[in-house]
């Protein structure tokens, strides 16, 4: 709907006064001032009711699929009517929106063309648009800002770094030397699940359930091709730093996105040495997750959209099935999280765990006569690291200031990330 500006507002106020003053000074010659300024604003309202734009909005984006913190070449063609105006357009940016810019007469046959550029601040499917356009009368007494409604989804990916060679092996070297024809039969290829009730028998893998002890069916065809996992902890628990949700925001928490984008660094890169990669989380994940291209693009599209969530059911923390490596990304899971991160892998395989950020623990101090001491060789600074490590995991506990390749080099002693680490691990909790 159109409306009046603060000018044009003015000017029905000083119209209305002058009538005032008209009246009470016996000064009829103020009478036609006051009804030309009440009649400016009012023009200007119709003239501005009677030019309602009759657009067509094309949008076109460059990359379609963007990451997190590049930028993202917007283009929108614009045909129909509309006279010349200003326009800004909602983006999923910080101040959220582009421009303002001019945008020219448009007219049928000449369409016009507004470009822009924007930086997604966050993972996710966000909208970009819908454009508004604000028409003004020529003395700026009367305005209307239409909304374009034409909106599209842009899938942003989690930023991902490039890694160096690292802990894990590559597959030729994971288990030896092997055939092509074998590895495409190798049992741990396989995904299985247990037997449930009209599961048809061919699909019994006898193997695994002798290995396994019970009943257990093929749920995939084999695949050729070494397996990776990527375990991370979703859960808003296990990241001390993380905010509750609120107005139709989600749970938020800097640990947890710097565990995303280390594990979207660790999915590519082992996509890039030849696994295939798949995600494991404690949490419920969205069943209807967007794919970015690529070998990993499942997995990728997953973590953008993944969010802080839950547990709604207790974990099977039995032993998972095959020998693939295991990276594993978490803060400071809870004891029955962590027992499931530990039972992903199995025991032929290698596994390695980053940790981001502090311990959440405290450990209490004991008191000896009257007086609180702390006996520092019996204290378990990381609780957490210490089961991973018990279990034969190679771990690294990082500083969220860390960057991802950083992080990985850390795993093997290498890099500042640890150093970090270790220098939080010493701030006193309060």
């Amino acid at each position: 709907m159109p409306r009046l500006t603060a000018r044009g507002i003015a000017f029905l106020v000083a119209a209305a006064l002058l009538t005032v003053l008209a009246y009470l000074l016996e000064r009829p010659e103020l009478l036609p001032v006051a009804a030309i300024a009440a009649a400016a604003p009012l023009i200007a309202l119709a003239l501005i009711a009677s030019s309602r734009p009759q657009l067509r909005i094309g949008r076109q984006l460059e990359p379609v699929v963007a990451t997190e913190g590049e930028p993202v070449r917007v283009t929108v063609t614009l045909s129909g009517r509309a006279r010349a105006a200003e326009w800004v357009e909602r983006v999923p940016m910080v101040p959220g929106f582009a421009g303002p810019g001019r945008l020219p007469e448009i007219i049928a046959g000449r369409p016009a063309t507004v470009r822009y550029r924007y930086w997604p601040t966050r993972r996710g499917l966000p909208l970009v648009g819908p454009l508004l356009i604000e028409d003004r009368d020529p003395f700026a007494l009367a305005l209307r800002v239409t909304d374009t409604q034409a909106q599209v989804a842009q899938l942003v990916l989690p930023l991902v770094t490039p890694l160096p060679a690292g802990p894990v092996p590559d597959p030729s070297t994971e288990q030896g030397q092997r055939t092509a024809r074998s590895r495409e039969r190798a049992d741990d290829d396989v995904v299985t699940r247990e037997y449930r009730d009209g599961d048809a028998l061919r699909r019994v893998h006898w193997r695994v359930t002798a290995r396994q002890g019970e009943l257990m069916v093929r749920q995939d065809e084999p695949q050729a091709g070494p397996h990776a996992r990527i375990v991370l902890d979703t859960q808003a628990t296990g990241y001390g730093d993380a905010l509750p949700a609120r107005r139709g925001r989600p749970a938020s928490s800097a640990g947890f996105e710097w565990a995303v984008r280390m594990a979207a660094s660790a999915a590519v890169h082992l996509a890039e040495r030849g696994y295939s990669v798949d995600l494991a989380t404690p949490a419920p994940r969205a069943v209807d997750a967007p794919v970015a291209d690529g070998p990993v693009g499942d997995v990728l599209g997953e973590l953008a959209v993944i969010e802080l969530g839950d547990r709604v059911a207790d974990l099977d923390a039995r032993s998972a099935s095959g020998a693939p490596p295991v990276v594993a990304v978490a803060a400071a899971p809870d004891d029955e999280t962590l027992t499931w991160m530990l039972a992903q892998r199995s025991p032929r395989a290698p596994a390695v765990a980053l940790l981001v950020g502090t311990p959440a623990r405290v450990v209490p101090p004991r008191t000896t006569g009257g007086a609180t001491a702390t006996d520092p060789s019996a204290l378990d600074l990381d609780p957490v690291r210490t089961a991973f490590e018990r279990a034969g995991w190679r771990v690294a506990r990082v500083s969220a200031r860390s960057t991802p390749d950083a992080a990985w080099l850390a795993l093997i002693g290498e890099g500042s990330a640890a150093p970090d680490a270790a220098r939080e691990l010493l701030v006193p909790h309060g």
